[in-house]
């Protein structure tokens, strides 16, 4: 066999490997040694779980309102958890401010999305650049958000009006999205007790 195509073999193995670690291997000596978990979503904890209640936690947005989970019962609640580095957050969010936020009724309905490590003058920039109308927060020391996930982003959460996580997503799909403008809707329709 040819030098530089062992090589070539070789190298490819090594990057197979690296590309698509396991959870852990197998040495020959029996011991197993701990990987990079298969997917990236498996490294993310969430604290959450839907028909579990939302973490307290008030912010104020942007505007200078203040949003308390616990204040906000009795209307549906839209949070979004995002940064204004992250790609599939600025794919999300033009649909959250034209799919939902422009069809909202403010009597029953609150969003908010808060920007973990950000401050008040990057998310205000982000929002002009982007012309964004949806109320917005900054989180920069991750205390909001470490009530919700140890990592990961966009992370889009639907409460009801009783405080009921309804809805919960990591990341960015557009099938997702779907799901969650069909749980928001089927929530809003129902009456306000």
């Amino acid at each position: 066999m040819n030098k530089n195509l062992a090589y070539m073999l070789m190298g490819s193995c090594f990057a197979i490997i690296a590309v698509h670690p396991s959870q852990s291997v197998q040495r020959s000596s029996g011991a197993a040694i701990q990987t990079a978990p298969a997917s990236p979503t498996e490294r993310f904890e969430t604290y959450t779980k839907v028909g579990g209640r939302i973490p307290q936690f008030t912010v104020t947005t942007l505007d200078g309102k203040r949003i308390s989970s616990t204040e906000v019962k009795g209307k549906v609640l839209v949070l979004n958890l995002w940064a204004t580095w992250c790609a599939p957050c600025k794919v999300e969010m033009p649909r959250l401010e034209r799919e939902i936020w422009k069809n909202s009724n403010p009597n029953d309905f609150v969003m908010v999305a808060i920007a973990r490590e950000e401050t008040t003058e990057q998310i205000t920039a982000f929002r002009k650049a982007y012309g964004f109308t949806f109320p917005m927060a900054a989180d920069p020391d991750r205390s909001i958000f470490k009530l919700f996930a140890s990592a990961g982003i966009p992370r889009t959460y639907v409460i009801g009006r009783d405080g009921t996580v309804l809805y919960q997503s990591l990341g960015y799909q557009e099938a997702e999205f779907s799901k969650l403008k069909s749980v928001i809707e089927a929530e809003l329709k129902k009456s306000q007790k």
